[in-house]
């Protein structure tokens, strides 16, 4: 009777260790972003925006906004529809000026399901975007992963820029250079990433 005693003590000494363990390492361990998978990026022509239009929560609200794309699609952003945070990269505010905004979304078919509205490059607004660096790749090299959770196309091959300092492969290059320390460049005419460059 006393060993079970012991053994259930034991029990209980070792769950309460885990316990203490486990909350004081949670405060480490990040939440797993939402990936995005970009499907559509362009340079916005133009924008019609109902008055009420918002898209400063998680979702739009106050009606529909039309975007006129570079590529001579037009395409409506629902009531709805979910919004990037922007935790990461600006929000476009200027509707008014052709070209200020680049639309990054996520298609259903030709619904979006999930956008970004970001200001354009200053230097090259219609032909580049700078986004984020890139942390991984996913489907055999053909995706590239974001520090944002945006899931971008890669070019064949990325070309990697960091002064003297040379890489041996673009997986070389993440590992080397992750998060904060990278951008990744846009092609607004092939929807990829065409280059990496370190900071």
């Amino acid at each position: 009777m006393s060993r079970r005693i012991f053994v259930g003590l034991l029990a209980a000494i070792i769950v309460a260790i885990v316990v203490l363990a486990t909350r004081g390492a949670s405060s480490n361990i990040s939440v797993t972003q939402t990936l995005h998978k970009i499907d559509l990026v362009a340079s916005v022509n133009s924008l019609n925006v109902d008055s009420a239009w918002s898209q400063e929560s998680d979702f739009t609200t106050g009606g529909a906004m039309r975007a006129s794309l570079d590529d001579l699609r037009t395409v409506t952003v629902l009531e709805g529809t979910m919004t990037d945070d922007y935790s990461s990269i600006s929000a476009c505010t200027d509707f008014v000026t052709p070209n200020a905004c680049v639309l990054l979304a996520d298609m259903l078919g030709d619904a979006v399901i999930w956008f970004a509205l970001v200001p354009s490059d200053e230097i090259a607004g219609r032909e580049l975007l700078m986004l984020p660096g890139l942390v991984d790749m996913q489907a055999n090299g053909d995706e590239g992963i974001l520090r944002n959770g945006w899931v971008v196309k890669l070019a064949t091959p990325v070309k990697r820029e960091c002064g003297d300092t040379a890489t041996s492969s673009l997986r070389d290059f993440i590992t080397r250079f992750p998060d904060q320390l990278s951008k990744s460049i846009v092609n607004l005419t092939t929807d990829n990433v065409v280059s990496v460059k370190c900071k």
